[in-house]
Parts: structure tokens; C-alpha cells; sequence
């Protein structure tokens, strides 16, 4: 028999089941105290595709300590926040990886990473600025932090853009299935930052007025253009275009291009984090190689004009 999709409302009513479960109750189990909860990734973002998501969950709190944080990484409140979980029912654990605690709950796949809580991004980005020189992947530790500003920066973008995003992700999700696996992934937050610019530069070509047909006829267009050409890649949004920061105000923070930098988190460079080989099975895991390979080879069958 096959395996019945789970509906959005489905999801959205288990996001709140764990999120007062985790208010309730974490403080008192472990001592950790609930600062804020944030409902990330696909449906944080307004584009996740029926049918085929996983839930994302960011616990941020004040007990957690961003500089153990980078010198011994997420473990001990991993553990603590796995425990708790462990007591509830219809849920089971699959598994920690060093950024989250991956587990099923009532047939929905749900990961619940933890952060330590900023004010603002900027005391984030003077955080990471203090940091000795780290290599890309010990940074990227620290890119879950950025997630509530992630979602800001998509909930503000058009509902055009969001269905272009789910269009593409659909066609992922056709390439690479995930019973199958495969290299050179590109990731769900990937898609988004490249359809956004692809449909910025489309908007621009064919006017903001045109049909969705005609905008979405280009956008598909320029995503074949930057994917094919991804060697050249220098992709950002500063402040005024309502990313977070200005890139003279972190010069030492920005990687090396060719770059797709986030624009909630200016350490954390898409370009490589964003693509990444997928085990059979197995959810998309954190980090990446930066290999294109295989996104430039199934590219030219990427067509946004068609719905999901």
C-alpha cells in the first residue's frame, strides 16, 4: 500500500502540538529555558511542496551558549532536548546529527535543531566576527542561528516568487528522488535564493507587469543561465534590498566567490553549503562539496512554467 501524503494542515497542527510541548515542558525537564520557537525551512519560508517535506523546528534559547557552542558544537543540548522528547508518545527518534534531533512524529518527519538567542543580527554577526579564522564547514555550524531571519527575508518576498520555488523544487524533488539518493542535491534553501535572483533579473528583462506566464517563461531562462555558468556566480542582498547587513560592514565575514551568500547570514555561502551528496532514504544532510556536476547536467529540464 502506498504511504498517504501528509497535508499542510497535518503539518501545521504538529508544529504547534511540539512547539507547546517544548514550552511546557523543557525548562522543567532540563533547565533549558524556551526563548523562542521558529518554524523554519519549506513551510517557515511559504514553499513547501505537498506531499513532500520534512518540518523544520529551531529552538532558540538564552542557556545556550553561542562560544561552547563553537568550541564543543550543539551535543549536550541535543541530548537534553532528545531526552524530553523520548517521553512522548507517537514519537519516535531516528537519529542526532551535530546540528539537530531528527525524529517521527505522527507520521511526520520533523528535525528540532537549537540555537543560541540574538536580539539582532548584528550581535551575530560581531559574534562570529570575534571568532579566530575557522575553515567554512566549523562556521557553518552557526548558520541555524540566521533561521528566523531566513524566514523573514522570504515571508517578505512576492507569492510569485514562492509558487516559482515550489515549481522548482517539485522538479527537484522529480530529479532527485528520495529513495533514491544521489549526488550533487541542491538543497531547498538553494532553490529559493536562486529563483528569487533568477526572477529579479526576469522581472527586470520582461517588466513587473508582464504575464506570470511570460515572468515565469524568463525566470526559467535565467535559472539555466546562472546554473550553467555557476563558476561565475557573485550573488548577495544587502540591507536596502532587504537582506541584513551591507557588505562593507563585514568584509572579513563573506566568503570567497564564486559565492550565493545568505542573506540572513554572510558566513554562510550557499554556493557550497547548498549542494551536497544524498543518501538513499535518508534526509538532505547539513553542509556540502560544492559540486555542480550533476545540477548543471539536469538543469536544461527545469521548466517553471508548469504548476505543481
Amino acid at each position: 500500500m502506498a504511504k498517504r501524503e501528509v497535508t499542510m494542515d497535518e503539518a501545521k497542527a504538529v508544529v504547534e502540538e511540539l512547539v507547546l510541548y517544548l514550552q511546557k515542558n523543557l525548562q522543567s525537564y532540563t533547565g533549558i529555558t524556551v526563548s523562542e520557537v521558529v518554524k523554519a525551512g519549506s513551510l517557515g519560508h511559504g514553499t513547501a511542496v505537498q506531499g513532500n517535506f520534512d518540518v523544520d523546528l529551531v529552538l532558540y534559547s538564552r542557556d545556550i551558549d553561542a562560544y561552547t557552542v563553537a568550541r564543543n558544537g550543539y551535543d549536550s543540548w541535543l541530548g537534553q532536548v532528545r531526552r524530553l522528547l523520548d517521553r512522548m508518545q507517537f514519537l519516535t527518534i531516528q537519529g542526532v546529527t551535530i546540528h539537530a534531533v531528527q525524529f517521527q512524529y505522527k507520521g511526520i518527519e520533523v528535525d528540532l535543531l537549537v540555537s543560541p538567542y540574538w536580539d539582532r543580527p548584528s550581535d551575530l554577526y560581531r559574534f562570529l566576527g570575534s571568532l579566530p579564522a575557522v575553515p567554512p564547514e566549523e562556521r557553518f555550524a552557526f548558520s541555524v542561528n540566521a533561521s528566523k531571519w531566513q524566514v523573514a527575508f522570504f515571508q517578505k518576498q512576492p507569492n510569485q516568487v514562492k509558487e516559482f520555488v515550489k515549481r522548482a523544487k517539485a522538479w527537484r524533488n522529480k530529479m532527485w528522488r528520495k529513495e533514491a539518493g544521489g549526488e550533487g542535491k541542491p538543497n531547498s534553501y538553494l532553490i529559493s535564493l536562486l529563483v528569487l535572483r533568477a526572477h529579479e533579473k526576469a522581472s527586470a528583462t520582461v517588466g513587473y507587469g508582464a504575464s506570470t506566464q511570460a515572468i515565469a517563461k524568463q525566470t526559467t531562462v535565467q535559472m539555466h543561465h546562472l546554473v550553467n555558468n555557476h563558476h561565475k556566480l557573485d550573488i548577495y542582498w544587502e540591507s536596502h534590498e532587504n537582506g541584513y547587513y551591507m557588505r562593507r560592514e563585514y568584509p572579513q565575514l563573506l566568503p570567497a566567490r564564486p559565492r550565493i551568500v545568505d542573506p540572513a547570514n554572510p558566513t554562510n555561502n550557499l554556493y557550497r553549503t547548498g549542494i551536497h551528496r544524498c543518501p538513499p532514504k535518508e534526509r538532505d544532510k547539513p553542509g556540502g562539496d560544492g559540486n555542480w556536476t550533476r545540477f548543471k547536467r539536469h538543469i536544461g529540464s527545469l521548466d517553471l512554467t508548469k504548476t505543481v
